[in-house]
């Protein structure tokens, strides 16, 4: 393996999903329904997109960790305006301390559709496009985590390879190691309804495809392989091969971009059952079986398919591996069957068994909750119910929605300080409510 990579990250299942297409699926019932099957399908990674101005719930993003699966959140920033940096540093850090350390800003910045019309056409495009990209990696590295640099449209506008050894070359040249130790590079796995092994190599087995120019007796880039592509160019620049996450893997172009009636259709669902194979023989650390016609090489840590689920009738709904759980495709039917998953009931049984989902959406085991006490009478609050909390240990705090994460909750407050519409809800999702005098 990639030492830069063996070094860097714990061993972990490659497999991973881009889940729902929007942001309105992180409640406490979509975790129960969704993190069994995760699991029990081996993936270690989803890709989840945030809001800019609201976090996904906390106990959402620990349900996955506890689990083993690592998000990798997509922040909605645009090169159509300078972001917020204030506005989005605490999210950052909120996400950071949590533990969901894979940030991904912006989106094929290689694309005029990407940037304002007047700007496009203007001089210096990747050192402009660093000034706007750098201020966000450098806040989500001081976090402690992984800026992701931004998947590139293979091809493009202004031709990825060329966009990419341009930037590697400029924060290398700004010197700025800390985000160079932890940089990862992310590509879309889009085939172009090409073999999977087209431009297998990269450019020390293809040396005439040049920019905007392949010979017709050549391969380049825009491919499912475009990662040894980009591989060649980080190893050049930089004297290393970056960790690398593939988005969107086995789809022929951009999924916004593609026809409903090709979703089903017996050459994509053969393409993703192919690299499903390359996936689950790279996961293995002594494979028992051959990988097919995907090898892939150590520095791929996630290979993330398009889409774990969607609404039905919403855009893209017909992409979706998964309905209410249960396969609805060749790809994830294969995927089960590869991992002996029963999908013959109307919901799956037996994943995870109920103590450990319960730990996974609810981390605490006992909290109390103090009300709305002011500094003045903490102390006395804390003296009146010193015996309850020496003899208990419970997780202390002011928070109801906190409150939320624990089993067990003790009320040290009068009943009618309590909603009872949220006392309601509390009891509804399972939480054990008792009072304290």
């Amino acid at each position: 393996m990639n030492p830069t990579t063996q070094s860097l990250f714990p061993p972990r299942q490659k497999l991973g999903f881009h889940y729902f297409p929007d942001t309105l699926h992180y409640t406490e019932k979509d975790l129960q329904k969704w993190l069994p099957l995760l699991m029990e399908l081996g993936a270690g990674w989803l890709v989840l997109r945030t809001e800019i101005n609201r976090a996904i719930p906390e106990y959402f993003i620990s349900g996955l960790i506890k689990a083993g699966i690592q998000p990798i959140i997509q922040f909605p920033v645009s090169l159509q305006a300078s972001p917020d940096l204030r506005g989005i540093s605490p999210l950052i850090e909120a996400y950071s301390n949590w533990g969901a350390t894979f940030h991904q800003f912006f989106d094929r910045p290689n694309v005029h559709q990407s940037w304002p019309a007047n700007q496009w056409a203007q001089q210096d495009l990747v050192e402009r496009f660093l000034d706007r990209y750098l201020p966000l990696a450098g806040l989500s590295v001081e976090a402690g985590s992984y800026p992701l640099f931004p998947p590139l449209e293979p091809g493009g506008n202004f031709w990825d390879t060329t966009f990419l050894r341009a930037a590697l070359q400029a924060i290398e040249r700004r010197k700025l190691n800390s985000l160079l130790e932890r940089l990862i590079l992310s590509c879309y796995g889009w085939t172009f309804q090409r073999p999977l092994n087209w431009g297998e190599g990269g450019p020390e087995k293809w040396p005439e495809a040049r920019p905007y120019f392949t010979p017709p007796h050549s391969q380049d880039q825009r491919g499912f392989r475009t990662f040894d592509w980009y591989s060649t160019i980080s190893e050049a620049v930089l004297q290393k091969k970056c960790p690398m996450i593939l988005l969107q893997a086995g789809l022929p172009g951009a999924s916004e971009c593609l026809s409903d009636n090709f979703a089903k259709s017996p050459e994509l669902q053969n393409t993703l059952i192919e690299i499903v194979k390359g996936v689950q023989a790279a996961s293995n650390p002594q494979p028992e079986e051959d990988a097919g016609e995907v090898n892939l090489p150590d520095e791929i840590i996630s290979v993330n398919f398009w889409l774990l689920s969607a609404e039905q009738a919403s855009t893209g709904s017909s992409y979706a591996w998964f309905e209410e759980a249960q396969p609805v495709c060749k790809a994830a039917s294969y995927l089960c069957e590869v991992k002996n998953i029963q999908t013959n009931s109307p919901a799956l049984h037996g994943i995870l068994d109920e103590d450990s989902l319960r730990k996974a959406i609810r981390p605490l085991q006992h909290y109390l909750y103090l009300g709305d006490t002011n500094e003045a009478t903490l102390a006395s609050v804390f003296q009146k119910h010193s015996s309850f909390i020496l003899q208990q240990h419970p997780t202390i705090g002011f928070s109801l929605n906190e409150a939320r994460l624990a089993n067990r909750i003790t009320l040290a407050v009068k009943p009618d300080q309590v909603p009872e519409d949220l006392l309601a809800s509390l009891q509804k999702q399972g939480c054990q409510i008792e009072w304290l005098e």
